[in-house]
């Protein structure tokens, strides 16, 4: 039985938090990308920047 709620524990985690997860970081990423756009940061900025998102 304990097998069991933990399974559907990881279940939830998987559907709802990493699923939150990854739609938070392609928002920061296409706010980060408006950035480099509107001229706010040069391209050494946006590249380092994406690649700690990506982390």
């Amino acid at each position: 039985m304990p097998l069991l709620w933990i399974a559907i524990g990881l279940i939830v985690y998987y559907v709802f938090i990493k699923d939150s997860n990854r739609s938070t970081s392609s928002a920061a990423e296409e706010i980060l990308k408006q950035r480099y756009v509107n001229g706010e940061i040069d391209e050494a900025q946006y590249n380092r920047m994406k690649e700690t998102l990506r982390k």
